[in-house]
């Protein structure tokens, strides 16, 4: 009898694969930091959202251009800001050298003040000056509310570049720096009273005067005549102005007071009283302004006693109220104290 099979059990059946379709999706959870109910809308694609990527193109193209241009727009704004406040400053500087070239000295020191030792300088004493041109403001600097201005102009043929520092309060700006510089009367010997379009300049450096071509008043007196030479103020007190002034005695004075002198030297030769050698001989005399007030003249005459000596005779010529001469009084030759003594032979 043939062997037996072995028994074969039929596999189990078995589920075909699930399709690519069929296939279950994978859970998430959702994050805490998106737990938001529009965090996952956040995530969705432009055109899930609605939005085609043309409009988020423009979208970021619009944020860039507004972007750039806050920036841009300061920047123009602040330089239009500066620009007003040059101008403002420019303005400010050109009318007080205007007001200088202009001959209105009171103008100019209403706008910047003079220091505080200064007199005060007329529009007459500006006016008689040859004034200042060819004006010019090439450079302002601003930086918050100081500026500096740099300023030209030009005195007779001479330019002049200073820098003038300026403040704004309350708004307008204020130049703080004076052209205005003081001047020093050098007198050839001790004068007084010497002028300036009318006005008296003081000794001791408290007569300022702006820029311009000075002259000194000449004056003729019954016993002097006062001129001096031209000067320049250039508005620089850092290269200091003397004002060089002349006193000339008058031509009738002159030969009274040589005569008197010489005939005082005579007297004391013969005497033997002063140093004049009793074999000198007189050559000659020339009389010179000494020291002068409204009250009297001192004049110094100088005695030729030969070819290399000289003595000194001073004369005291007091005045009237007109300024003539009113008495005379003569020094020893070689004293140099004042003259108490009358004159002789004066006529």
């Amino acid at each position: 009898m043939p062997p037996s099979m072995p028994e074969f059990e039929m596999p189990a059946e078995v589920d075909a694969p699930p399709r690519p379709e069929q296939r279950p999706q994978p859970t998430t959870e959702r994050p805490q930091h998106t737990a938001e109910p529009d965090a996952s809308d956040a995530l969705e694609s432009p055109r899930r959202a609605g939005l085609s990527w043309r409009h988020v193109l423009i979208g970021a193209v619009v944020g860039a251009i507004v972007g750039a241009a806050i920036p841009g727009g300061i920047q123009v704004a602040e330089r239009a800001a500066a620009t007003a406040d040059e101008t403002s400053l420019r303005t400010a500087v050109t009318e007080y050298l205007t007001a200088i070239a202009d001959g209105g000295a009171v103008e100019a020191t209403r706008l910047v003040p003079l220091p505080s030792e200064a007199g005060d300088v007329t529009d007459a004493m500006l006016a008689s000056a040859e004034a200042i041109d060819e004006i010019s403001v090439p450079f302002v600097q601003v930086d918050g509310d100081v500026g500096a201005v740099e300023v030209r102009y030009s005195v007779g043929a001479v330019e002049v570049q200073r820098t003038l520092d300026a403040e704004r309060v309350a708004g307008a700006w204020w130049v703080t720096t004076s052209l205005a510089e003081p001047v020093e009367p050098t007198y050839w010997g001790n004068m007084t009273d010497v002028t300036i379009g009318g006005t008296a300049l003081v000794p001791g450096g408290s007569t300022y005067l702006y820029p311009g071509l000075y002259e000194i008043d000449e004056v003729d007196g019954p016993i002097m005549r006062v001129r001096g030479e031209r000067f320049a103020v250039d508005g620089d007190p850092g290269s200091p102005t003397e004002a060089i002034v002349q006193a000339e005695v008058m031509p009738d004075v002159a030969r009274t007071a040589a005569e008197v002198a010489q005939v005082v030297a005579r007297m004391c030769q013969a005497a033997q009283t002063c140093p004049i050698p009793p074999e000198a001989e007189l050559l000659g005399a020339e009389a010179y302004v000494w020291a002068s007030s409204p009250e009297e003249v001192e004049l110094s005459v100088q005695l030729q006693i030969d070819e290399t000596q000289w003595q000194e005779v001073r004369v005291r010529i007091e005045t009237d109220q007109q300024g003539r001469p009113s008495a005379w009084f003569c020094g020893q030759p070689g004293a140099y104290a004042t003259p108490v003594d009358p004159c002789p032979a004066v006529e």
